[in-house]
């Protein structure tokens, strides 16, 4: 078996990035692992990752301390089943991608599909809902407040990531408010039952849904920092720098940004339209983003992190 590899990125400038990983992807052994360190969520280089070798890897990101994140890259076993289908979704998910493929087959045929469009709940608060949600298309988002509260976005919850996971543990009611934060969402709904049985013949499940359970409480607690101590430009240039690709200057941003409302963008940053929209035209002044017709298009990821560092 071969060994798994580790890159720290965190010894390259940003732009230097993806060409450091394409040649460790290069150089990476048949079946082998391989993990990149960096200072802040790599969700753009998992973009760009995915772009470039569609299924070759699950991704796994870890926030592993402040200023480290672990992407753990591990390629995929190849299936003869529909791309589309639900065992094909879950082998790309990676609390279940170590689960035989007969197993993930019968735990799809007992999955349900949802879909909703941008805004719309998926799950309400304080529901009696007795599934775990896997994301396959689109973004979801767990969200406080609404209707007569200032709507608050805690964090985001992107393809293949699940939500629901301390609810299956301790069986209880859904403890936020689950809703569709891009366009339109696509979620695979697995009930408890199901993933109950499959845990019992599969111990490491047990402990990768822990994982998930400890990867969101590490993702909440930033989440109430940003929001309580950072000022609003931090906190507007820290809700758009996962869409902020590696590469240097003004760049286009990661796909799924142009679906995001302002809306949206003010509530991941605990405020409202239109004080992020005074945040936005002070970013873009800075030459931190560039809107067209309205829309944010492009991001300097070096100059979002400067004005984070600035203002923390």
């Amino acid at each position: 078996m071969a060994q798994p590899a580790e890159i720290d990125l965190r010894t390259f400038p940003a732009w230097e990035r993806p060409d450091q990983v394409r040649k460790a992807l290069d150089r990476l052994p048949t079946g082998g692992s391989l993990t990149l360190i960096t200072e802040n969520e790599p969700r753009a280089l998992s973009v760009r990752i995915s772009q470039e070798r569609p299924d070759r890897f699950v991704m796994e990101a870890r926030r592993i301390a402040s200023r480290m994140w672990h992407l753990r890259l591990t390629p995929r076993a190849g299936e003869q089943t529909d791309r589309n289908s639900a065992s094909q979704h879950l082998s790309r998910c990676s609390a279940f991608a170590g689960v035989d493929a007969e197993v993930r087959e019968e735990l799809g045929a007992a999955a349900v599909w949802q879909t909703g469009r941008r805004g719309q709940t998926l799950v309400a608060e304080n529901a009696d809902w007795p599934f775990m949600g896997v994301v396959t298309e689109g973004i979801v988002a767990r969200a406080n407040g609404g209707g007569r509260e200032r709507e608050r976005i805690l964090y985001e919850i992107f393809p293949y990531e699940l939500f629901g996971v301390a609810e299956y543990f301790d069986r209880g009611l859904k403890m936020a408010r689950i809703a569709v934060f891009s366009k339109s969402a696509h979620v695979l709904k697995l009930p408890w039952e199901a993933v109950s049985r499959v845990a019992a013949g599969y111990p490491a499940l047990t402990n990768a849904l822990g994982i998930v359970l400890a990867q969101r409480v590490r993702l909440l607690a930033d989440a109430l920092s940003v929001q309580g101590s950072l000022p609003i430009l931090g906190r507007i240039a820290k809700v758009l720098l996962p869409y902020a690709m590696h590469e240097r200057g003004l760049v286009q941003a990661s796909a799924s940004l142009s679906t995001i409302t302002q809306s949206q963008i003010a509530a991941a940053g605990g405020t409202v339209k239109e004080v992020a929209a005074r945040a936005i035209a002070e970013l873009e002044f800075r030459n931190a983003l560039r809107r067209e017709h309205g829309h944010i298009r492009y991001l300097d990821r070096e100059v979002l992190l400067e004005l984070i560092r600035d203002v923390s």
